[in-house]
């Protein structure tokens, strides 16, 4: 008897656990997204993938190289399907800490049979990019293998794979309701009807904490702000451009321009202006980003890449992050029978989606609980300590920035 399993959400993680899911001939597999796949966070995603970055730690490095293997091995199928672009990251390090990080990453990366260096040496540094200000730097990472995918187009492609192999996808269609039994899911009501199933997955992103409430949970996850610009340099920079990473932003190419972000992992959740509860179906397209923002960057800039600072403003937007106060996904069951998250990916989901979605397709099918999923519960935030005015505190074993 085969096992029906709803996803909510077309983003790179829900057609990820879509793709997985569909090679298990006892799987009968509906995605549901509300507006196209590869919309909402994913489409605002800059998609850089870095063998020696710090978005990710060490201790998931397994996930880091699974997921990379993945897109890069779907590439070499067919070339074009994840819009990769192997640029190469340039990781620079201002403090100690972050170069213990960085050389770790090295060491990991030439491990997995990749290229990565250290250099202290600003003539070598200055061969990627000229321009950049490394006075008080202690050195930089440098890995030619890597660069950033197109996360539309990945999410375009595993769709399309899940597809192949049997998977129902339903577009501009929202899920209005949960059908509960005795506290157990067992379908959902949507804008194309009713569909009765075993399990549902909620990969909805930016949208997990209202779709959670549909059953009665609330969710440890905030929004953060991806608020990135577009800058046009007044002359052509005259270098490749590679993934540029610091510990506070970080910039890749955008055809002849620069796109530049703040790290998430920058963010602080008791900061108005970093994070909050937001509605994601009112984000405009372009648009949006806080002043505060260009004064950030405006800073970082001066200090790091002074010659951008003359650069034009050619686009500009804000997409939200769902971000946990770990800021670590959440994986697995929950109170709820029957409903399993795949949230809080934060500005990782591209990363993270390959182990997400292979590790949860085991869950659902083989009832195999991954280091991953074990690693990641609902339940380790069971102890949250708020302050009168509702704001997140500190506790033992969370660092909540």
């Amino acid at each position: 008897m085969k096992k029906r399993v709803g996803i909510i959400g077309g983003g790179i993680i829900g057609t990820a656990t879509a793709y997985f899911l569909s090679q298990y001939p006892d799987a009968e597999v509906t995605l549901f997204e509300k507006n196209s796949i590869g919309s909402g966070t994913t489409a605002k995603s800059a998609a850089t993938f870095c063998l020696i970055d710090d978005s990710v730690s060490h201790e998931f490095w397994s996930v880091r190289l699974f997921g990379f293997n993945f897109y890069t091995g779907i590439e070499k199928k067919n070339p074009g399907s994840t819009g990769f672009e192997k640029t190469g990251t340039l990781t620079v390090c201002p403090y100690r800490e972050y170069e213990m990080y960085v050389k770790q990453a090295i060491a990991l990366t030439l491990a997995s049979d990749y290229q990565a260096e250290y250099w202290t040496d600003p003539e070598k540094i200055h061969q990627i990019i000229p321009d950049l200000n490394l006075e008080g730097i202690l050195g930089a990472g440098w890995c030619p293998d890597d660069g950033f995918f197109d996360a539309t187009m990945t999410a375009n492609t595993l769709a399309k794979m899940a597809r192949e192999n049997g998977v129902t996808i339903y577009i501009g269609t929202k899920v209005n309701e949960f059908c509960l039994t005795n506290g157990k899911v067992t379908g959902l009501e949507t804008s194309k009807g009713h569909f009765d199933f075993d399990v549902v997955v909620d990969a909805s992103g930016p949208w997990a904490r209202h779709v959670a409430q549909l059953v009665g949970l609330s969710l440890p996850i905030w929004h953060t702000k991806a608020e990135v610009f577009i800058l046009e340099p007044t002359e052509k920079l005259g270098y490749n451009f590679p993934v540029l990473k610091y510990p506070r932003f970080y910039a890749r190419k955008d055809k002849s321009n620069v796109f530049i972000c703040k790290s998430h992992q920058s963010m602080d959740l008791n900061d108005p202006m970093h994070a909050g509860f937001w509605d994601p179906d009112l984000l405009p397209m372009t648009g949006g980003t806080d002043a505060y923002f260009w004064d950030f960057l405006t800073d970082e800039l001066m200090q790091h890449y002074p010659r951008l600072l003359d650069a034009s403003i050619v686009n500009e937007w804000v997409g939200y992050r769902a971000e946990p106060p770990d800021f670590l996904p959440v994986l697995g069951p929950t109170p709820v029978e029957g409903y399993i998250l795949a949230a809080g990916a934060g500005g990782n989901g591209v990363i993270e989606a390959p182990t997400i979605g292979r590790d949860l397709a085991a869950y659902i099918m083989t009832d195999d609980v991954s280091w991953y999923i074990a690693r990641l519960p609902l339940s380790r935030f069971e102890k949250l300590q708020y302050d009168e005015t509702g704001r997140l505190i500190s506790r033992p074993g969370i660092d909540i920035k």
